[in-house]
């Protein structure tokens, strides 16, 4: 291979996994995210692995892809832990890769064998597979990250099996420097789409306010000419919002409600997703220690496009997300919008 081209892919290659493993151990310390924990030291092993095969170290090379793997797997299940998918004993199952590592090393060092498959192709491959499955999940995840989630997933899915390539073409000479530039090329989306992907909002999650909130627990109901004056009182609170009004503090947390794909946009009919992150930003709020805020000012067009039946039933799990996790839950209502019926069985299911 054109040693020119050997440095250059190596270079960039290292480059984008410690700009991945930077960007990453920022987002844990200012928010404490144990995904991106795992996710920066995930890519610290990730780098570990270019110095193992420049020194051509293959006890090294064989750890170091096993602990990527095994660190990008836990990553990724905390965020399906999140959503409620898994349990915690089943993240014990991303130590695999770093057992059979460590199994093929010790034959080697006991010289019960020598054979190349068994010290690092094997520990190799299945890394591969495991990182392959952490991109399959996390492209899984696309109903709360969007589109965010299947840049990402995908290239790491990809990325996952052009590594298991490895031990079955690292002898075809003419596939040497295409399969090189592709895994150097393959690293650097996947550090680029994971920067991304940690620094949107549904990912790095609620911070405490930095003043107290005078509002009492539970579901405030508003008029809209009452609206500003409720802005002004949040405009240092990082509320979490759904929106049709786009003047809304900057600090807040919005969610634009429209039927655009655009990011940060959630459909109109889409209840279940506003209702799956309101439920995840008022349990981390209690558990951090605070009243979570959430606000709702376009419920008149939620009904347009979901009905009255649908409207109650998602207001009426929003209430109960609210009281169970302590939170305050502020809607905007133009009353004359609504039937003296509907009106009322609002109140009533809200009180």
């Amino acid at each position: 291979m054109n040693r020119t081209m050997l440095i250059i892919g190596q270079t960039l290659s290292l480059s984008a996994k410690v700009a991945g493993a930077l960007f990453l151990t920022y987002v844990y310390r200012k928010h404490r995210r144990k995904p991106a924990l795992c996710w920066s030291l995930s890519w610290v092993a990730a780098a570990s692995s270019i110095f193992a095969d420049i020194s051509e170290n293959i006890c090294l090379l064989s750890l170091s892809e096993a602990f990527w793997a095994a660190l990008l797997f836990c990553g990724t299940l905390c965020l399906l832990e999140e959503k409620g998918d898994v349990n915690r004993m089943v993240k014990a199952l991303s130590a695999i890769p770093v057992i059979i590592s460590l199994y093929g090393i010790l034959i080697g060092t006991l010289d019960y064998s020598s054979d190349w498959f068994a010290l690092l192709g094997l520990p190799y491959a299945v890394s591969a597979l495991f990182i392959t499955a952490s991109g399959l999940l996390i492209i899984s995840l696309k109903d709360i990250y969007n589109t965010k989630a299947v840049h990402l997933g995908g290239v790491i899915t990809v990325l996952g099996l052009h590594e298991l390539d490895f031990p079955v073409l690292r002898l075809v000479e003419r596939f040497a420097p295409i399969g090189f530039v592709l895994g150097s090329m393959l690293a650097v989306l996947s550090a680029y789409f994971m920067i991304k992907f940690v620094f949107t909002a549904e990912f790095i999650k609620v911070e405490k306010p930095r003043v107290e909130i005078d509002f009492t627990p539970g579901v405030m109901i508003v008029s809209p000419e009452e609206y500003p004056a409720i802005k002004e009182k949040l405009k240092e609170v990082p509320a979490l919002a759904f929106v049709r009004d786009v003047n809304v503090p900057e600090v807040w947390n919005r969610f634009f409600v429209t039927t655009s794909g655009k990011d940060n946009a959630i459909p109109p009919t889409n209840l279940a997703k506003i209702l799956d992150i309101t439920t995840r930003y008022l349990r981390e709020a209690n558990e951090k220690g605070f009243h979570g805020v959430v606000v709702v000012d376009c419920l008149e067009y939620l009904k347009t496009y979901n009905g009255f039946e649908a409207i109650s039933k998602f207001l009426a799990s929003l209430r109960d997300s609210t009281v169970l996790h302590n939170g305050v839950l502020i809607l905007v209502v133009e009353e004359n919008a609504w039937e003296t019926k509907e009106l009322g069985m609002l109140k009533r299911i809200l009180g």
